[in-house]
Order: C-alpha cells, then sequence, then structure tokens
C-alpha cells in the first residue's frame, strides 16, 4: 500500500462530551496524534476556535475526529495536547498553537511538517504542495478562506476538515525518513522548539496600530494624529460589529481621509473607494474623528519619530559580518549535502550579525541555535564574528538591509 493510501473510516463529528471522552481515550493511546484546527479569524473581530480535527492510527486503520468546538467545551481534550500526550503532528503550528492558547489548551511535544519540509530544502512547503509531491496525493484548496463557525457543516466541509489530518503522519513519516538520513533531527527539533516559542512570545512589533499602516511614515505630524484617530475608530465598530478591522474599512482609505482630512459627510463621501453603504451610515463618527485629530495636532509624544539610522561604519560591519556569515554557512551547506536553514537558520544569523561581542556564551544564547549547532560551530562562529565590535549605534539598531533568510 502506498503511503498516504492506508484505510480511513469516516470521520466523526463530536459534538457531545461522551463522544469526545471516548476520542480522547483512543487518541491518547497512539504513538501519532495528527491535529489541526480551524477558526473564523477573516470573518470575526477575534478569532474563535471552531473546530479541532485529530486524526491516529488504530488497528491499521486511520481514525479521525472533528470536534466542534462551538457546540462543546474544548477542555477535555488538554490532557491529549500536552505535553504528557502523544507526539503531535501539525503543519505550520503557529495559527493552532496561539488559537488553542486563547481556548486555554496548551499544546505540545510538537512536530512539525512545514519545518521538516524547509530544513529538507523544499522550494513549495504548503501542505497541498507537500501532499502533491511527497505522496502524489491531489486535495482540495477552495475553504481555505471559509468562515468555519457556519453551522451546519456540510458533507463538503467535513471532508475538507478531514483531509487535513488524514495524511500528516504519513508526510511526516517520509519527511523525518529523509532528515534521518541527513542526520539532522536534532536542526530540526531546535527549529521546531524556537518556532514554538517565537508563537507564543509577546509581539514583538511595539508600534502603535496606526504607525504600522504602509504610507503612514510619508504622513506629517498633524495628519499621523489624523490617521491615529481615525483607526481608533475603525477598531471601536470592528469590536461593535463583531468584524476584523480590515472589513471595516481599508488602510488605504484611512490613509486617503488623513491626508485630505474631510470635514463633512459630503466630503467624505467624495473618498474614491472604499466607503461602503454600511460605512456611510456611521460617517459622522468618522468625520468626528479626523475632528479630534485635528485638534490633537500630533500624536502623542515618544509614539512617533524618525529616528536617526546608525551610523555608516556600524552598516558597514554589519554588511561585512553577513557577508562573511552567508559565504561560510552556504559553502558548510553544500560540504554536508544540506540546506544552509540547517547549517544557520536565517533567524540565527540575523541575530549574530546584531551581537556586540564574539563571546561563546553570547553565542550560545541566540534563540535557535539549539545544543548540536553550538557545539559543532560555536567555534568557528567566534572566529567569524571577531571583527571590531557593533557599538556607536545612534539610533534604530536594525540593519538597512532585510533579515536574511
Amino acid at each position: 500500500m502506498m503511503p498516504g493510501r492506508e484505510m480511513s473510516s469516516a470521520p466523526q463529528v463530536i459534538t457531545g462530551g461522551s463522544n469526545l471522552a471516548r476520542v480522547v481515550e483512543a487518541a491518547a493511546a497512539a504513538p501519532l496524534l495528527a491535529v489541526d484546527v480551524e477558526g473564523n479569524g477573516l470573518f470575526a473581530y477575534r478569532s474563535r476556535l471552531c473546530t479541532v480535527q485529530l486524526a491516529w492510527q488504530q488497528d491499521g486503520e486511520t481514525h479521525i475526529a472533528i470536534v466542534d468546538t462551538l457546540a462543546l467545551d474544548p477542555a477535555p481534550l488538554r490532557a491529549l495536547l500536552s505535553a504528557e500526550g502523544p507526539i503531535k503532528v501539525l503543519h505550520d503550528f503557529t495559527f493552532d498553537i496561539k488559537l488553542l492558547a486563547e481556548a486555554g489548551i496548551v499544546l505540545a511535544n510538537l512536530r512539525d511538517t512545514s519545518v521538516l519540509a524547509r530544513m529538507l530544502g523544499r522550494k513549495s512547503t504548503g501542505l497541498a504542495s507537500l501532499l502533491s509531491s511527497e505522496l502524489g496525493l491531489v486535495v482540495p484548496k477552495e475553504l481555505q478562506q471559509h468562515d468555519w463557525s457556519r453551522r451546519p457543516l456540510r458533507p463538503v466541509e467535513l471532508e475538507y476538515l478531514a483531509t487535513d489530518v488524514r495524511h500528516l503522519a504519513a508526510l511526516y513519516e517520509k519527511l523525518s525518513a529523509h532528515a534521518r538520513s541527513l542526520d539532522i533531527e536534532e536542526e530540526v527539533i531546535a527549529e521546531c522548539e524556537f518556532k514554538y516559542d517565537a508563537a507564543l512570545a509577546p509581539p514583538r512589533e511595539r508600534r502603535p496600530a496606526y504607525l504600522r499602516i504602509k504610507g503612514a511614515e510619508s504622513l506629517d505630524g498633524p495628519s499621523l494624529a489624523v490617521l491615529r484617530r481615525l483607526v481608533e475608530e475603525r477598531e471601536q465598530l470592528a469590536a461593535l460589529w463583531d468584524q476584523p478591522p480590515f472589513k471595516v474599512v481599508g488602510n488605504d482609505v484611512l490613509l486617503w481621509l488623513a491626508q485630505r482630512k474631510p470635514a463633512t459627510v459630503r466630503e467624505l463621501e467624495s473618498a474614491p473607494r472604499g466607503i461602503s453603504e454600511r460605512l456611510l451610515n456611521v460617517a459622522p463618527r468618522f468625520v468626528g474623528a479626523i475632528l479630534a485629530g485635528q485638534a490633537d495636532g500630533s500624536v502623542p509624544p515618544g509614539e512617533w519619530s524618525n529616528g536617526a539610522r546608525p551610523d555608516r561604519a556600524l552598516l558597514a560591519a554589519r554588511r561585512s559580518r553577513e557577508k562573511r556569515l552567508s559565504n561560510w554557512r552556504r559553502k558548510e551547506a553544500a560540504a554536508r549535502g544540506v540546506d544552509e536553514q540547517v547549517v544557520l537558520p536565517g533567524h540565527c544569523l540575523a541575530e549574530l550579525v546584531a551581537l556586540e561581542t564574539n563571546a561563546a556564551d553570547a553565542i550560545a544564547r541566540v534563540k535557535g541555535m539549539g545544543p548540536r549547532r553550538i557545539a559543532r560551530y560555536g567555534a568557528i562562529l567566534s572566529t567569524l564574528l571577531a571583527d571590531a565590535p557593533l557599538h556607536g549605534s545612534t539610533g534604530d539598531a536594525n540593519p538597512e538591509s532585510e533579515s536574511p533568510r
């Protein structure tokens, strides 16, 4: 029997506590558990956990359960999905971890097929692409942006949900066999651990939402003050209407309003695009936000500044380090016959470039390095970083170039 074409029972839809208890008991006995979740983040102000899909092997057959978390409390899944439960296989688990955490469930003891594929140098790492290239399976993709809070779940939707987990174990086993043949399993685990910590860490982006809008950097102070008020108003309406903010009004429209500053509803109606009929019904609120921003005159102190760039010597030193590390990484990957990400993930390379020292303990503290890389490459990395200390920044410490892949 070809990998990925094992016998599979019809998926169970779990809407009651007693059925969920039986699923938990059966799945807990399996050595490997495929997991996926769905939410309604494209259709609600705050994404809500809508389904949890589980697949496991039992008596030579793949069993699939679709837990309707809108119909029952998912709390009984906590032990199964914790570190004490079986190994969980997911594909790109960042979203799943966050959504389950918001529902009070800590997902642990994980393996990620997208990380495996990336570390193996696969060019396309989406689930559908990998199932096609690795297992010869074609799976539907038309429901990727479906509203999973809609009930009842139709047969086509249930089949789509089941497909997301039905072949994950077979995919994981094939990719893992390749990773074992290259002796890179420890690096894969280190990358999964880094991804897990990054998913649950507080967001690194600390700028207010209005400053994250593309084009905001070109606005003057008074226009930024208006944009700030408009974003606040959009957020309030999104919460009121239970919609994602981008569905209330787009960033491009807010930017246009901040630049033109229409002072009346009639003037606001002249916006070239994006003003829906529903939005016109609350147009006075946006006009009020514009007037309030004009009264502010500027944004709160400390929220916005152009910031001085690092001095040229510092930028040059960073570029030199990045080039030196990248060249070494490329040659080492070729010598080992592995992908460059195995030798040094892009996020590790970026952190190493920014270090102010080449001390071994500082290199060891770089997140995602993992014990094996430190033991194997710690000394050579220290040598590669042994240039002039990176001191003297006069502002934002980010290099001009994008972070390496």
